[in-house]
C-alpha cells in the first residue's frame, strides 16, 4: 500500500476511535516505551515531540517526566519556515508557546538551539510504518529533512497507536528508516538498530 492511501486510514482510524480505547492505546505505549528507555545507556540528548491532540498522538508528558528524572537532557523541535524545524534544549519546568499551527513548541527567545549532530536518539511521531522500519507522517516532509542532518548512529524510534503494515509500496531512496518502532503491543526493532547496537559499552554519542 503506498504513503497517501496509508496516511489517510490511519487519520480515519484515529478520528473515529473511542476516547476510551485511545486512552488504553496511549497507556499501553507509554508503558511500552519507558519499559525500554530505563535500560538505554545514560545521559543522551533526546529529541521529543509535543503531541498535537486533536489528532490523537501518544502523550508524552509521562514520558518526558521520566527521561528527565532519568538524567537525560530533553530538546523540541520548532518548524521554520515552509520546510524545515530546528531543535531547541528545554528544562522540566519550562513552557512552550503555541504555533500558528497550533502545535507547542519551544520559544526561540528562551532557549538554546542544539544542532541535529549533537542529539543522540529522536523520538518520531507516526501514522504508520512497515515492516522494515519505513515510517509514514503527515507528508510534509520536515522529518525526513531533520534527520538528514543528525549523525548516522543516532537512533531513529517511532511511537505509533497503530501496529506495522507488511509493507509501503512507494519507499524512495532518500526515505531514512526507523531503528525502532514502539506500539501499544510492544516493541519493533529493524536492522538499524542491530547494526548501531546502542546498548553496547563502544556506543558513543
Amino acid at each position: 500500500m503506498n504513503k497517501s492511501r496509508l496516511r489517510q486510514l490511519a487519520l480515519a482510524r484515529r478520528k473515529n476511535v473511542s476516547a476510551r480505547i485511545f486512552a488504553l492505546l496511549n497507556e499501553s505505549a507509554q508503558q511500552e516505551f519507558m519499559d525500554f528507555i530505563t535500560s538505554f545507556p545514560q545521559p543522551r540528548i533526546i529529541m521529543s515531540f509535543q503531541p498535537i491532540v486533536e489528532r490523537k498522538e501518544v502523550q508524552m508528558e509521562t514520558i518526558h517526566q521520566t527521561l528527565w528524572s532519568l538524567g537525560h537532557k530533553l530538546c523540541f523541535p520548532r518548524v521554520v519556515g515552509e520546510d524545515s524545524m530546528l531543535a531547541y534544549l528545554m528544562q522540566k519546568e519550562d513552557t512552550f508557546i503555541t504555533s500558528a499551527w497550533g502545535i507547542k513548541e519551544p520559544n526561540p527567545l528562551m532557549h538554546t538551539k542544539i544542532t541535529a549532530t549533537d542529539i543522540d536518539l529522536i523520538i518520531i511521531p507516526l501514522l504508520a510504518f512497515d515492516s522494515k522500519g519505513n515510517r509514514v507522517g503527515y507528508g510534509k516532509g520536515f522529518y525526513d529533512r531533520f534527520l538528514m542532518d543528525c549523525r548516522p548512529d543516532a537512533i531513529k524510534i517511532g511511537i505509533c497507536l497503530d501496529e506495522a503494515v507488511q509493507r509501503i509500496d512507494d519507499v524512495e531512496a532518500h526515505d531514512i528508516p526507523l531503528d525502532l518502532c514502539i506500539t501499544p503491543t510492544g516493541i519493533h526493532l529493524f536492522d538499524g538498530f542491530y547494526q548501531k547496537n546502542p546498548f553496547d559499552s563502544e556506543f558513543k554519542p
